[in-house]
Order: C-alpha cells, then sequence, then structure tokens
C-alpha cells in the first residue's frame, strides 16, 4: 500500500508544535501572573473587602458565560462531536479554569458515556482526559463478541490558544491548535475487526468565533486523525493506515430574547480504514443552556451512521457540565 510521507509528517509536526506551544505559553503566562500585584488571599471570607478566598484566586471565573464552550465526546472544550479553540473553564489570564462533564449517547444498536475533565491556564492553555464507556448491549452477541461488550476508550489532550478571543467585538476568530492521545483497552478484537493499532493520536487546528450583535457561532476545525469511530474501534486498519486531514464544523445561534440558549448543528467527516465495515461521516442538531457558568446542560439530536456493519446509528446526546 503506497504510504503518505507527508501526512504522517504533518500530523508529527503538529503534535511537537502543540507540545513546544504549552510549554511556552504557560511559562510566559505564570511570568506576567508573577508580575501582577498578588491579591490578599484567604481562606474564606474574613470581612476584608481586599481579602478574597483562595479558590477564587486560583479559579477567579471572569470570562464571559459561554464563553468556556461545552465538552466533546474526546473530552476537549468544544462542541458535542466538534473539537473548538475555546479554552475550558472560566479563569481569566490571570488564573486557571475547570469544567467537568458527563456525556451520554443513546444510538439504535449501540450507547455510549464518557466522564471527564479540562483544565484550562491563564486563558491560553487547556489540558484535558475523558474515559468512553462504549456499550454494545445486544448487537455484541450479533457480532460474536459477546453480549454487552465494553470498549473502553482513554483521552487525554492538550490545546493552546494561539490567539483571538471567541467573543471579543473584533472580527479575529479565536485560533487554537491542540493535540490528543488516545488507547484502547481491548487490543483483540481490535486487530480481529482489521484495525491496525489500539492507540492513537490525533492533532487539530480550530478557529472559533461569536459574533455576539448577530448571536452567530461559528467554528471550523481541521483535524489528522486515523481513528476508527474516533478511536473506539482502534486506529488505522487494512485499508488504509495513513493520517488524513478531515473536518469539523459548528454553527450555533444564540438567540437575545433566550440569554444562556444555544442552538445549531454540527458536522464531522470521518476516515475511511477498514474493510470491515463502512464508516459514516457524523451529524447532529443541538441545544444548550447555560443556566450558568457552574451548569450548562446540553440536548440533541445525532445521527452516525454506519457502526460496525449497523446502519443508521441515530438517536440522542444528553451532556452535563460545570465550570469554574
Amino acid at each position: 500500500m503506497y504510504r503518505f510521507p507527508y501526512s504522517v509528517q504533518s500530523f508529527r509536526s503538529l503534535m511537537s508544535l502543540t507540545v513546544v506551544l504549552s510549554l511556552g505559553a504557560f511559562t510566559a503566562s505564570q511570568t506576567a501572573y508573577a508580575a501582577d500585584s498578588a491579591p490578599q488571599v484567604t481562606l474564606g471570607n474574613d470581612g476584608n473587602s481586599n481579602g478574597q478566598s483562595m479558590f477564587r484566586t486560583l479559579f477567579d471565573g471572569q470570562r464571559a458565560l459561554g464563553t468556556s464552550g461545552l465538552s466533546s465526546l474526546e473530552g476537549a472544550s468544544g462542541g458535542g462531536i466538534a473539537s473548538w479553540a475555546t479554552i475550558g473553564g472560566y479563569g481569566s489570564n490571570k488564573s486557571a479554569g475547570m469544567a467537568l462533564h458527563y456525556s451520554y449517547v443513546n444510538l439504535t444498536s449501540y450507547w455510549d458515556q464518557n466522564v471527564g475533565a479540562s483544565m484550562g491556564f491563564f486563558d491560553r492553555v487547556e489540558i484535558s482526559y475523558t474515559h468512553n464507556f462504549f456499550q454494545t448491549r445486544g448487537t455484541g452477541a450479533k457480532l460474536g463478541i459477546g453480549n454487552g461488550y465494553q470498549f473502553d476508550l482513554d483521552v487525554a489532550g492538550a490545546k493552546v490558544r494561539l490567539f483571538g478571543h471567541v467573543a471579543d467585538n473584533t472580527l479575529i476568530p479565536q485560533v487554537a491548535i491542540g493535540g490528543m492521545y488516545k488507547h484502547d483497552s481491548d487490543g483483540k478484537v481490535i486487530h480481529e475487526v482489521g484495525s491496525m493499532h489500539t492507540d492513537g493520536g490525533d492533532a487539530y487546528l480550530a478557529v472559533t468565533k461569536l459574533f455576539p450583535k448577530i448571536g452567530i457561532l461559528i467554528d471550523t476545525t481541521v483535524r489528522f486523525t486515523k481513528g476508527n469511530q474516533w478511536g473506539i474501534l482502534g486506529f488505522g486498519g487494512d485499508k488504509d493506515n495513513n493520517y488524513h486531514a478531515q473536518f469539523e464544523g459548528s454553527l450555533g445561534y444564540l438567540p437575545s430574547f433566550i440569554p444562556g440558549l444555544v442552538v445549531g448543528v454540527e458536522y464531522r467527516t470521518k476516515p475511511r480504514n477498514q474493510r470491515f465495515t463502512d464508516e459514516s461521516n457524523w451529524f447532529d442538531v443541538y441545544t444548550s443552556y447555560f443556566v450558568n457558568k457552574h451548569l450548562n446542560v446540553t440536548l440533541a439530536y445525532v445521527s452516525l451512521g454506519t457502526i460496525a456493519t449497523y446502519r443508521n446509528q441515530t438517536g440522542f446526546y444528553f451532556s452535563a457540565q460545570t465550570g469554574f
């Protein structure tokens, strides 16, 4: 099979650049923070107006509502199926932010749960982790791997905001570069279905912008990946074992008459690496409500196409996220 050295080299370069930028941005932000006059810190409200709790010093929560994004299936901040350029949590450029999430996807033949967390540092760097529990239910017996067979996928990610802010009044978008390391727990089944690896990585470039006056949110992301069903069925395959660029896009509308509400659509293209099964592009229609900075609830209709030979995998998506 013909190899694509330029795609592999591009992926490695993006991953390396993500690490370098993360360290550089983190160091620079720490230096800037140390140079500022630090507020008096207390462990609670001691009646001193100049003091503040240690928690509020670490997580000042000063960014605008919704700028932390949602939580994706892969743990990074963004939409449900797309990674955005947002940084998780609500910390300003002088503190940290944090988000915890739980998501559930119920499909025609399968369901998936995932739990995870992301941390933002100085509104510049994000690190994230999530664990997916992909349950085959009765479909597992039909596939010959056992009734209720479960695939487990761990995803660790890092993201760096390069420039721009998602919700400022300029036309400059927020741009970020990111990478993910993924590990699938079941090598035996993964190789039986034609996947080449249980471990893999993604690298992506995301561009996200909110236009407050018209209430429109737009995201475009280019991802280099060879993950099968985002890694649940391993990485690479007997049909193709190379990294290719895939597209992710999100469009959201924020109605001015319901503050905190976002409705929108997402679309994500997928690689076709395995002869064992087709793989379809993903689509969803979502509504998300930010009750406040500490609670966000998302509901969506999802259409994921063919998964492990079973076609027309549609259903609903639910996610709850808390942020600081």
